[in-house]
């Protein structure tokens, strides 16, 4: 077994920001989470009335090395000890946690008392919790103590071995764990389209048909990352785990830098990572693609086209590019005016292709309607 000393990251650093419990308010989050992506760090940001395992399990499989917490219904001294207590239940005692809000200076120390790193209350600037930031925690990871960790099954391990693999360190190490475990090959399906068309949302409808089969998924969700300053907000977290059970779906962020068609750097030995952990599926979901972003048939088993309504008359579909690579097509968002339009054109010009029959899928996340198609669709696609 390899035995190698990990020294501090010097990827961005990676920055979860919750909200817990019933609090509907998200507008300072998002303003603090857009400075800290101007800064240059990688946001995830998990979305509004967050149950606290969510939110340690997202600092889990994200692998962060912050997390921000934002209370402004004062219930504070309630939900940041469950929250700690989660933390520490999973072995997460590398997250420093830090709690925004409107929150009492004597309640402040009491929280600081139980783990919380630092408070900051309600008119602290983006440059104070910017410049708090900033200071790194030297990691000293023993890959070896997880490779074992990896083999039992653990999602720590999982997690801080795809963050060695994006950040593109220690390959050969991770090779020699993945050569020391029993190949598995879970199908890989990606999802790809132009950005805006709903791929998420989707993959989220998807998420929660698959899970109530008992399916254990794994996610690799690709998002943008800034030319100027490398931070990335991601944020396709949100939309795909839901209200899922615990448990179920790995989801792991990946920012990605322009010229990558649409997937992360090293993405192949995050996928072969993903494939020894046992997952049931793997979904490959990248960045907003064009015509000619074709580089994720290389890696997917399963490439599934996601496009909507009024996106291009018949003479787009008839350019060579991404339609060509697609194994399923769905047509998103269908409820909207010229879905029939958008179908019909697609459909002939799938009709004229001579190699290969690719369905046609209508689907809807705002009313329900075609996910039971588009998982028939991919099981097929198994056969």
């Amino acid at each position: 077994m390899v035995s190698i000393a990990v020294n501090e990251r010097q990827t961005p650093q990676r920055v979860l920001l919750a909200k817990v419990g019933l609090d509907g308010h998200d507008r300072g989050i998002k303003v603090v989470a857009r400075g800290l992506r101007d800064a240059g760090f990688h946001v995830i940001y998990s979305g509004l009335w967050q149950k606290i395992e969510s939110v340690a399990e997202a600092a889990q499989d994200e692998d962060v090395d912050w997390l921000g917490i934002s209370i402004l219904n004062g219930a504070h001294m309630t939900l940041v000890p469950q929250v700690l207590d989660e933390l520490r239940r999973r072995d997460l005692t590398r997250v420093r946690a830090i709690v925004g809000g409107i929150i009492p200076a004597a309640d402040q120390e009491k929280l600081k008392q139980l783990g919380v790193i630092t408070c900051f209350g309600a008119g602290s600037s983006i440059e104070s919790i910017v410049d708090y930031m900033a200071i790194r925690s030297p990691d000293h990871d023993d890959i070896a103590s997880f490779a074992r960790r990896f083999e039992k099954g653990d999602r720590v391990a999982l997690a801080r071995l795809l963050s060695l693999a994006a950040a593109g360190r220690d390959a050969d190490a991770l090779q020699t764990i993945l050569k020391s475990l029993p190949k598995r090959s879970p199908p890989i399906i990606a999802l790809t389209g132009s950005g805006g068309v709903g791929k998420s949302s989707l993959l989220g409808e998807l998420m929660a048909q698959l899970t109530q089969r008992g399916e254990r998924l794994g996610v690799l969700a690709c998002d943008p990352e800034s030319p100027l300053t490398g931070g990335a907000l991601l944020g396709d977290r949100c939309r795909i785990a839901g209200d899922i059970a615990t448990g179920q779906v790995f989801v792991r962020s990946l920012p990605t830098p322009s010229g990558q068609q649409g997937i992360a750097p090293n993405i192949e030995l995050m996928l072969d990572l993903m494939k020894s952990f046992g997952f049931d599926r793997i979904f490959v979901e990248t960045v907003g693609s064009g015509q000619t972003d074709t580089a994720i048939r290389r890696i997917a088993d399963t490439v599934v086209l996601v496009v909507q309504p009024q996106s291009g008359d018949e003479l787009q579909w008839e350019k060579a590019g991404i339609l060509e690579v697609a194994d399923i097509v769905i047509v998103n968002k269908s409820d909207l005016p010229g879905a029939e339009q958008t179908i019909a054109d697609i459909k002939q010009q799938l009709h004229l292709s001579k190699h290969r029959t690719v369905p046609l899928v209508k689907t809807s996340v705002a009313k329900h309607q075609g996910i039971a198609d588009l998982c028939q669709a991919l099981d097929d696609c198994r056969k």
